[in-house]
């Protein structure tokens, strides 16, 4: 089942720049100055002021530095900044029609900026923005192809936000957007039906888009708190990336509405975003640029551990890792080894889900805990 707390990426802060402690003081009225926030549908504003992070330095100290990147775009909240190369530096304000760009808006850094006073800074993540963006033109351009009513367009947009800010379709591309939503089908359940049993093997994904429903688990789990699935939750996604049968019943409380994509479609269009592979190398150059701790896991049996096991690796079974979760270092970057196969798959899906950057490594690991 896909968890419900659905959370943003974390920001990776520009080299040189440290995360303050300030109140926030940036509001939904303060954000549509800057650009290109004004484009995007009121309720994706308030995704992107719910992500924000704040930041503060001092005068005199480097911000960017050209030919750099960096994950997040930073806005210039107070102070003023130079942007140029010492002896050719142009001061900007904050508050001035320049400001109201990311000073770092190009990848790599056009230009470096220095702060020429103490600034106030604010940051977003690039993808995150970039997938608002792409779902405000995405949603509008449903809600027009479905001929609905107003009320009806709200329930669309309610539905496809809260799909878009889960760690699941976060990584889609924009170029799958679209794609993705003219090959869901809806399908009307009633109140008491099973939209899928525990034991069944797995044939859909599902997004519910209106109703309510509620998650129960064999007798044997019972003492687990029932689980009640809002408009916006999905689930189904678990038995398609692992291949192994329903894990829960889910029955609708109330009559209701889902969209339903095939396993096949799933594959097709979701399944290769869901597990993110990556490279000794390329983890290396992650830690150092970020200067993250690496953590290696390997996610099959125990007793599987003890018998191999990479160097430096980790032992943390699939099947802890949700009651595992809270004892992980958020900041910290995951690799899981290929060795459990179709279980190290579901384990970075899983990962990811939770809040975590987890990748599938698909070369020996390399050595854990880098600073």
């Amino acid at each position: 089942m896909g968890d419900r707390l659905l959370r943003h990426a974390p920001i990776v802060i520009a080299e040189g720049i440290d995360m303050g402690t300030a109140t926030p003081s940036l509001t939904l009225e303060s954000l549509l100055r800057f650009s290109p926030f004004d484009f995007l549908s009121p309720q994706y504003r308030q995704q992107v002021l719910d992500s924000v992070q704040l930041v503060q330095r001092k005068a005199g100290t480097p911000l960017f530095k050209r030919a750099e990147k960096s994950a997040a775009l930073y806005y210039l909240l107070e102070g003023k900044v130079g942007v140029g190369e010492e002896g050719a530096r142009k001061p900007m304000l904050a508050g001035s029609p320049q400001a109201c760009n990311a000073l770092n808006e190009t990848q790599p850094h056009a230009q470096s900026v220095v702060a020429l006073s103490d600034v106030s800074l604010f940051a977003v993540d690039r993808g995150l923005l970039e997938r608002l963006l792409s779902w405000s033109q995405t949603a509008d351009y449903g809600v027009v192809s479905l001929d609905t009513q107003d009320e009806e367009q709200h329930d669309d947009e309610d539905w496809l936000g809260k799909l878009l800010s889960s760690p699941l379709f976060g990584r889609l591309p924009p170029s799958h957007l679209h794609t993705l939503l003219a090959r869901f089908e809806d399908i009307e359940v009633a109140a008491g039906e099973a939209v899928v049993r525990y034991g069944e093997p797995g044939e859909h994904f599902f997004v519910l888009k209106s109703g309510k429903a509620a998650v129960t688990l064999p007798s044997a789990y019972q003492q687990e708190p029932q689980q009640i699935l809002q408009v916006g939750d999905f689930f189904g996604e678990e038995a398609l990336v692992s291949g192994a049968v329903r894990s829960a019943t889910v029955t609708m409380l109330e009559a209701g509405v889902l969209a339903r994509l095939s396993r096949e479609l799933f594959v097709e269009l979701v399944h290769p975003t869901l597990i993110p592979k990556i490279s000794t190398e390329q983890l290396k150059r992650i830690v150092m640029r970020d200067q993250r701790q690496l953590q290696v896991l390997d996610v099959r049996l125990s007793v599987e551990y003890r018998i191999s096991h990479q160097p430096g690796s980790v032992s943390l079974p699939v099947a802890n890792l949700r009651n595992q979760a809270e004892n992980l270092d958020r900041g910290a970057l995951y690799a899981v080894t290929p060795d459990g196969g179709i279980r190290s798959e579901l384990a970075v899906h899983l990962l990811n889900q939770l809040g975590f950057e987890a990748y599938l490594l698909n070369d020996p690991s390399p050595e854990p805990n880098v600073a």
